[in-house]
C-alpha cells in the first residue's frame, strides 16, 4: 500500500508540473538592438565633383546658408545676387606674379589684394621675406587698394608658429594693413617636406597660436584653407574666432560654413599682371556699398 501511495503521489506531482507548464507565459521576444546612425557627428556637404560627402560637423561654426541660385555670373566673374551682402573683387599675389602694374589692376576693378609677406621653407624650415612683398604692398596701397597679407607657414609646432607671427608683424608694421593677416599652412605635394605627416591637431594648434599673436598686436587674424584641409584636417571649432578665407574654385562657393573671403580662381588673367593670378571675393555685409562691375573676362576661371 505504501508503495502504491508513493507512486500515486509522484504521479500527482508530475501532473501538477505538466499542468503548470502548459499555462506559463511565453518568454518575451528580445528587442532589436538600437539603430546606429552611421553619420552621427557628421554633416552632409557638397563636394567639388557636384555630389555630396559626409564630413565631421563643426558645431561652433554657422552654416553659410547661400546656394548657387544666390549668385550671378557675368563674364565668368561671380557676383552675389541678393541684398544682404556685397561681393568685392580682389586678388592674392606673391613673387610668383613677378612685377605688377597696380594701377592697371585697380582700373580693371580689383579693390583689394592679399599679399604674401613671407614664408617658411619646407626643406630647411628657414623664414624668408617674399622677394616682392614691399613692392607689392606699396604699389597696391598707392593704387588705392585695401590690403591684407598672408604668411605661408610650414610650422611644426606652436613655437615655430609664434616665430612666424612675430616675423610677419615685423614685416607689416610700416604699412596700412586694413584687411586680415592670414595664416596659410599647406601640405607640400610635389616634394618631400619636413612637415609631411603633421597631424591636423598640430596644424590647428599652430593656426591658433599665430592668430592669437596677430590679434594681440591689433590686427584682424585669419586662416586660409581649402575644402579637404578644412573638413578633414583642421579642427574647425577651434577656428571660430578667426576670419576664414576659403580656396574653393568655381562660380559659386560650396564650403558649408560661413566664411568672409572666397578664392574662386587659381588661373585668371588680370590686366597689369603678366602671368596667371588668383581671384578672390570679399563678402561685405554692407548692402549700400556698390562695387565696380568687372566686365572683361579674366580667362580662364576655375
Amino acid at each position: 500500500m505504501k508503495r502504491l501511495l508513493s507512486i500515486l503521489f509522484a504521479l500527482a506531482l508530475l501532473l501538477a508540473a505538466l499542468t503548470t507548464g502548459c499555462h506559463r507565459e511565453p518568454e518575451p521576444t528580445p528587442s532589436p538592438p538600437p539603430t546606429v546612425d552611421p553619420h552621427a557627428g557628421e554633416v552632409e556637404v557638397l563636394d567639388p565633383s557636384g555630389g555630396t560627402m559626409w564630413v565631421p560637423r563643426a558645431d561652433a561654426l554657422t552654416p553659410f546658408g547661400r546656394t548657387a541660385t544666390d549668385f550671378n555670373v557675368v563674364d565668368q566673374i561671380p557676383y552675389y545676387a541678393k541684398s544682404d551682402l556685397t561681393m568685392i573683387q580682389g586678388i592674392d599675389v606673391s613673387d610668383h606674379q613677378e612685377q605688377i602694374d597696380w594701377q592697371q589692376v585697380a582700373d580693371y576693378g580689383i579693390e583689394f589684394a592679399i599679399i604674401r609677406c613671407g614664408y617658411r621653407s619646407y626643406g630647411e624650415g628657414v623664414l624668408h621675406e617674399d622677394n616682392r612683398f614691399r613692392d607689392n604692398i606699396q604699389g597696391a596701397l598707392d593704387a588705392g587698394l585695401r590690403v591684407g597679407v598672408y604668411f605661408f607657414s610650414q610650422a611644426l609646432d606652436i613655437v615655430e608658429a609664434a616665430e612666424e607671427a612675430l616675423f610677419t608683424l615685423d614685416l607689416i608694421k610700416d604699412y596700412d594693413v586694413q584687411l586680415p593677416v592670414f595664416f596659410d599652412w599647406e601640405n607640400i605635394e610635389v616634394d618631400a617636406a619636413r612637415t609631411d605627416n603633421t597631424p591636423g591637431s598640430t596644424i590647428t594648434d599652430c593656426a591658433v597660436e599665430f592668430c592669437r599673436l596677430i590679434q594681440a598686436a591689433g590686427y584682424e587674424p585669419g586662416v586660409y584653407t581649402f575644402l579637404y584641409q578644412a573638413y578633414f584636417r583642421y579642427e574647425l571649432d577651434r577656428l571660430k574666432d578667426f576670419t576664414l578665407w576659403m580656396g574653393d574654385p568655381g562660380t559659386k562657393p560650396i564650403f558649408y560654413y560661413d566664411h568672409d573671403y572666397w578664392q574662386y580662381s587659381y588661373t585668371a588673367s588680370v590686366p597689369g599682371i603678366g602671368v596667371n593670378v588668383d581671384l578672390d571675393a570679399m563678402y561685405l555685409k554692407d548692402p549700400n556699398y556698390v562695387p565696380p562691375l568687372i566686365t572683361a573676362s579674366p580667362e580662364p576661371v576655375g
